[in-house]
C-alpha cells in the first residue's frame, strides 16, 4: 500500500482552481451553447459563488499555514481576495474567475514541486485551458459577453 504524498500549498491552490472552479466555467459555456434560460444561468451563478467561497476559505487556510513573510503566502492571499465574491453579476463573476485561472499558474507554479503538473489530476485541465487562451474567442471578456449583464445582480433598496 502506498501512502499519498500531501500536496504542497501551491499544488493545493492549483488543484482548487482547476478541479473546483474550472468546471463552473465549462458548465457556463455549455449552458450558453445550448441557449439556457435566465433561471438556469442564475442557478449556475449561485453554484459558482458557493464554489468561490469554499475555494477562498481553503486558500486562506493554506496561506495561514505558511510563514507570514513567505512569498507564496502573499500569492495565496491575493488570489483569495480576488476570488472573494463582492456582489458582482454572473458575467462579472465568470470573467473574474477566468482571469484568476489565467494568471494563477504563472504565480503558483514557481512554488510547486517540479513535474507536479504531469502527475496531477488538475494538470491536464490546466494545460488545456492555457492552450485554449491562444484563441481570442476564449479570452475572458469575449467569452462571456453573451451573458446578460444584470443576471445575478442584487438590487439595492
Amino acid at each position: 500500500m502506498t501512502e499519498s504524498v500531501p500536496l504542497s500549498p501551491a499544488e493545493t491552490a492549483l488543484s482548487l482552481l482547476f478541479r473546483k472552479l474550472h468546471p463552473h466555467l465549462e458548465d457556463a459555456a455549455h449552458a450558453l451553447a445550448k441557449g439556457a434560460v435566465r433561471r438556469d444561468l442564475e442557478r449556475l451563478h449561485l453554484k459558482l459563488l458557493a464554489a468561490r467561497l469554499k475555494t477562498v476559505a481553503l486558500l486562506e487556510a493554506e496561506a495561514e499555514g505558511l510563514p507570514e513573510d513567505a512569498p507564496l503566502a502573499e500569492v495565496l492571499e491575493t488570489l483569495a481576495a480576488n476570488l472573494t465574491p463582492v456582489g458582482e453579476s454572473y458575467r462579472q463573476s465568470l470573467i473574474l474567475t477566468q482571469l484568476c485561472l489565467e494568471e494563477a499558474p504563472a504565480e503558483l507554479l514557481p512554488h510547486a514541486p517540479e513535474g507536479c503538473v504531469t502527475g496531477s489530476a488538475w494538470g491536464p485541465r490546466m494545460t488545456d485551458f492555457l492552450t485554449r487562451l491562444e484563441d481570442p474567442a476564449f479570452q475572458a471578456h469575449h467569452r462571456w459577453e453573451a451573458i446578460e449583464e444584470d443576471i445575478g445582480e442584487t438590487e439595492e433598496e
